[in-house]
């Protein structure tokens, strides 16, 4: 089982500057990076049965109803192509971009793979999704 103290010594492993950020009460950490295209800040959450990696926001909502609907489609298909991640919209409709482990049985190597996974998605489409979601039409 994923604890606390385990998620700090992967991200210390793996040479990721972080800090522990308050969630309610759920351990949440959050760390960054330079991708080839933008610097994406992330955040690791820790629940009793998943471990979420999340860049959230990764754009802000589409500029207008026929935008969100081309921004919508697109992000669907793109989960449909994606390896362990999903897009998905939060209450605001920021567009979040999400690696989801089960705690039980993650180690070492999943974890670093849930963070590669995440670091290639986000600067694959960046500029894709941030282009729809900044059009005035459709």
């Amino acid at each position: 089982m994923l604890s606390p103290d385990t998620v700090e010594e992967f991200l210390a492993r793996d040479g990721w500057h972080f800090e522990r950020v308050t969630d309610g009460n759920v351990p949440t950490w959050r760390s960054g990076f330079r991708g080839e295209v933008a610097p994406f800040r992330f955040y690791v959450r820790l629940t009793d049965n998943w471990v979420f990696f999340i860049i959230n926001p990764f754009v802000l909502p589409a500029k207008t109803p026929e935008g969100a609907q081309a921004l919508h489609k697109r992000l669907l298909r793109l989960n449909q192509d994606m390896t362990l991640a999903k897009f998905a919209l939060d209450q605001d409709d920021d567009v979040v971009l999400t690696v989801e482990f089960p705690t039980e049985s993650i180690d070492y190597s999943e974890f670093k793979d849930a963070l590669d996974v995440l670091s290639y998605y986000a600067d694959r489409h960046y500029l894709e999704v941030l282009n729809l979601a900044q059009q005035e039409r459709a």
